[in-house]
């Protein structure tokens, strides 16, 4: 070959290789990104779990429809049979939906009802030891919501006190022999909350020790003002360097005596979604942020249900 061919093929040679690798690392970073958003979660609650009993397929299908990546279905072992909640955790296995076991009260908070969390936990750990692999609870997660006390007003320390020790006591207990995840509904305000005798935010407390936390973040917009995104990306933030994936952020679509702004019930499902996409959008760079919640399965299904009747 003649040298100034050779020449030639060395140096565009060079540059259609390096061009090559760009777009290579282009594709790479496309297909990586797309993953992430993928994986964000999209979860729900199911308080009723009666429900599972006769209506599995719908809503299994619902959630299929909707997005949904995890459930919180409430655990009722009086009311609903062992054999309804693996028929339905196996049909939500087989659409890719996880599902953990919802329990609480504002009670829980107080140590003396411990015994109620050891019972949800005793009960799910036997549950999930006589069920299949594709039948078992993937977590616990609890609602407790100990300001709903009235004596939260009275001594709000010595409730936020026993109320850390009682959330300690139930990750210890369920990570003894599984590895069941662990999480909480929270409110956006606790990072205004100190844990007593500390500096440190209750927020950032139970970030450190929970798998994740799922704030309530009742508003009906994303921006401005009040929004989500300004009330949740204090907790985002400070989570960041904790705990990646450990904040789920909770919107609600029941209606609420609060006010139309506390809830997408008015608003309808249509605009819910809008605003959750500007949600993602605006916390995509927080490596905490794990996705939304939609509180809770009926409303939203009646609000979708109400808005094709209108249309």
């Amino acid at each position: 070959m003649r040298p100034e061919l050779m020449r030639v093929l060395r140096k565009y040679g060079s540059l259609w290789a390096g061009m090559a690798i760009l777009v290579a690392a282009s594709i790479f970073m496309l297909v990586l990104s797309n993953n992430s958003r993928a994986a964000l979660t999209t979860a729900t609650w199911i308080w009723d779990a009666k429900q599972i009993e006769t209506q599995t397929d719908e809503m299994i299908a619902f959630a299929e429809e909707n997005g949904i990546n995890l459930i919180y279905l409430h655990v009722e072992p009086t009311t609903v049979s062992p054999e309804a909640y693996r028929t339905f955790i196996r049909k939500a296995g087989q659409a890719n939906i996880q599902v953990e076991a919802l329990g609480g009260d504002p009670n829980w908070a107080l140590t003396k009802n411990r015994q109620s969390i050891d019972e949800l936990i005793s009960w799910v750990k036997a549950y999930n030891r006589s069920a299949r692999a594709d039948e078992r609870f993937s977590g616990i997660h609890v609602d407790i919501e100990p300001y709903l006390l009235p004596a939260w007003k009275e001594s709000q320390q010595d409730v936020v006190r026993q109320w850390l020790k009682n959330v300690a006591y139930l990750v210890a207990e369920t990570k003894k022999d599984t590895d069941l995840a662990v999480g909480a509904d929270l409110p956006f305000w606790i990072d205004s909350v100190s844990v007593p005798g500390s500096s440190e935010k209750v927020s950032n407390w139970m970030v450190q020790r929970l798998d994740s936390i799922t704030l309530m973040a009742y508003r009906n917009r994303a921006q401005g003002d009040n929004g989500i995104v300004e009330i949740v990306k204090k907790i985002v933030a400070d989570a960041n360097s904790r705990k990646k994936g450990s904040v789920i952020v909770g919107v609600n679509i029941m209606e609420s005596a609060e006010g139309s702004h506390v809830s997408f019930y008015d608003d309808g499902p249509a605009e819910m979604k809008s605003q959750l996409a500007i949600l993602q959008q605006e916390l995509s760079g927080n490596p905490a942020f794990a996705g939304s919640a939609i509180h809770e399965y009926e409303s939203w299904k009646r609000s979708i249900e109400a808005n094709e009747r209108s249309s």
